[in-house]
């Protein structure tokens, strides 16, 4: 497990600075010599749509989603327990349908070679990260509560 998150982890950073250098390259064409990367813009948003369903994998496993947590203060500690370990279950069930109906818009693209106006890249590939992102999410979300209810977090 340590491995696929570590693989995960250098693959979303790798992403990042390739975004970044994109940009910075683009608005260096665009300003300095008058001529703009005419594919950046199509690539900075396919990347995006990359960073942050797999981001959102890594934040689930490390639970850091932004929550309302004021009422959660004054609880115990085994209803705390209780709590994340049925959000936790919601989890998993809304990422798995996620992951699935993606699965089947992506197999769609692909099948139909559907591709991207600017540079006709095949749609499926880029979107192929909601699948792979929510599976991750519905696996990170089970191995939190399987630690909960195991008494381990």
């Amino acid at each position: 497990m340590k491995k696929l998150i570590s693989a995960l982890s250098v693959f979303v950073g790798t992403v990042l600075l390739v975004a970044v250098a994109i940009n910075f390259c683009n608005v260096f064409g665009r300003y300095a010599l008058d001529k703009p990367i005419f594919w950046a813009e199509e690539a900075m948003g396919f990347l995006q749509v990359v960073l942050v369903v797999l981001g959102a994998a890594l934040v689930t496993r490390d639970n850091a989603h932004l929550r309302m947590d004021a009422a959660e203060h004054l609880m115990p500690a085994p209803l705390k327990r209780w709590i994340d370990a049925i959000t936790g279950v919601l989890t998993v069930a809304v990422a798995l349908t996620v992951a699935w109906t993606s699965a089947r818009v992506v197999a769609g693209m692909l099948e139909n070679d559907q591709r991207s106006m600017g540079v006709e890249f095949p749609l499926g590939i880029p979107y192929a990260a909601f699948p792979i992102g929510f599976t991750l999410i519905a696996l990170f979300a089970f191995l939190r509560v399987i630690g909960l209810l195991r008494g381990r977090q």
